[in-house]
């Protein structure tokens, strides 16, 4: 009779929620989601039935009224209660809801702490909410200070939202929390430092509202994802990337946080950049070469794990291209054309870093000058690389970032004043994160992994 009275319960909640039950003149109820949401909370929910936080409701008319509902009660829906009624939850909610438990034990075994199994009386509290067998790992990230010591913490079939896992990850991690974030629901954030950090890192974005959405749920998508960049961090981390180039490669788009800083930020990695706005292969007056920075490095004694070179943007519009050596003698090209000057920048990383792994990025498809010049001297540059041994990460070729797109040009680019809609040209953040990392760190991780 119990579970009969519950499942009518959830019934009820269910149908309410995605407005079965929304007639507004048979019950009297005026129609809007503040009133629907103090409706149903009041009437339906009771503390046994755990928290409503961590759901997203497809349709728009109904986020809005779950998001009424927790603004205003702070409750949600237990877990294990509605996954009862999957075939139902799997048309009404979004997709693969993960358990904070699931979550915690997945990000602790990636991290490789080390499980505390000494179920004592001091973790009483825990154990009587019944954890089965996820108890140790929620008092294994108390102690570590991954979640705080509130009993509203514990709840381990709550489903699992983006302010848990965005502190879980910053905190388990121990990622920088220095970072700002500006946001519409900046006030509904509770840790915002993590919050921060996390939109920062590229783990979690803000809506086009300007939203972060602390509530909303993470799918298994989502977190399989951030095991993911985990599994690099572990690979990476503590790893030198030395960088050389042009404004591509030193972040002029992005507040001149170039590509080593980003791969720092996100893998831990200690970079060291020498690339510079405007830099060129080819001897161009007024421009620094590439090959100007390399021999700074070397000088400088600089060493690293891996080293990343980029150039050829700036000498499709002010070099000749050139043509490709025969022989490997790099010191008598000269440097006065893009072939000659790339030559001499890979010959002289062979000679003074012979150890160290080096990568070739070829850059974006992009709306700048004239796009045959853009081809040729791409493909000059792959040639190039294929004599000497170097390794590439093609984002030209292998990712659909083109600014030839309008779209792509504001979404993915910087806005200056005289370029509003995007300059095509310098990616910014996003057009980073998107883009540029994922490939670069992939090949980063298959290089410095063997």
């Amino acid at each position: 009779m119990h579970c009969f009275k519950r499942l009518i319960k959830i019934s009820l909640i269910l149908m309410l929620t995605v407005g079965v039950v929304c007639s507004c003149c048979s019950c009297g109820i005026e129609s809007s989601a503040t009133t629907i949401a103090t409706t149903f909370t009041e009437t339906f929910f009771t503390e046994d039935l755990g928290i409503l936080k961590g759901y997203e409701f497809k349709n728009e008319k109904n986020e809005e009224v779950l998001e009424k509902a927790v603004s205003l009660f702070s409750v949600s829906v237990d877990y294990a209660t509605l996954k009862a009624y999957s075939n139902f939850l799997d048309s009404t909610f979004s997709s693969s809801v993960i358990t904070r438990a699931e979550w915690l034990s997945q990000l602790l075994t990636k991290l490789d702490f080390e499980i505390i199994t000494d179920k004592s009386d001091d973790y009483a509290r825990v154990l009587d909410k019944d954890y089965f067998d996820y108890s140790e790992y929620f008092i294994t990230a108390i102690e570590n200070s991954i979640i705080g010591p509130n009993s509203s913490e514990f709840d381990p079939y709550c489903a699992v939202t983006r302010q848990y896992v965005s502190t879980s990850l910053i905190n388990a991690v121990g990622y920088p929390r220095t970072y700002k974030l500006k946001c519409s629901d900046y006030k509904k954030i509770e840790d915002k430092t993590q919050a921060a950090a996390s939109v920062h890192l590229g783990f979690f974005e803000l809506d086009e509202n300007n939203r972060f959405n602390p509530y909303g749920t993470v799918n298994e998508d989502q977190i399989d994802y951030i095991l993911s960049e985990l599994d690099k961090l572990k690979v990476l981390k503590n790893k030198t990337v030395m960088t050389f180039g042009d404004s591509i490669m030193h972040g002029d788009g992005n507040y001149f946080v170039g590509i080593a800083d980003m791969l720092s930020q996100r893998y831990l990695m200690t970079p060291i950049d020498y690339s510079k706005g405007g830099s060129t292969f080819g001897r161009v007056t007024n421009r620094q070469q590439i090959t100007s920075q390399i021999s700074r490095a070397s000088n400088e004694n600089e060493i690293a794990d891996i080293i990343l070179i980029n150039g050829g943007t700036n000498d499709m519009r002010k070099s000749k291209p050139g043509s490709i050596s025969d022989d490997f003698d790099y010191e008598k090209y000269g440097c006065e054309d893009f072939c000659s000057g790339m030559e001499y920048a890979l010959g002289t990383l062979k000679d003074y870093y012979p150890d160290t792994p080096v990568v070739y990025i070829r850059v974006h498809n992009m709306e700048y000058g004239i796009e045959r010049n853009e081809l040729h001297f791409g493909n000059l540059a792959l040639d190039i690389c294929e004599k000497w041994d170097i390794d590439v990460v093609d984002i030209f070729n292998e990712t659909d970032f083109n600014t030839h797109d309008k779209e792509q040009k504001n979404i993915y680019t910087v806005h200056t004043k005289t370029c509003k809609n995007g300059d095509s040209i310098h990616p910014n953040k996003l057009g980073y994160y998107k883009f540029y990392i994922p490939l670069i760190s992939e090949k980063a991780v298959e290089i410095l992994g063997e």
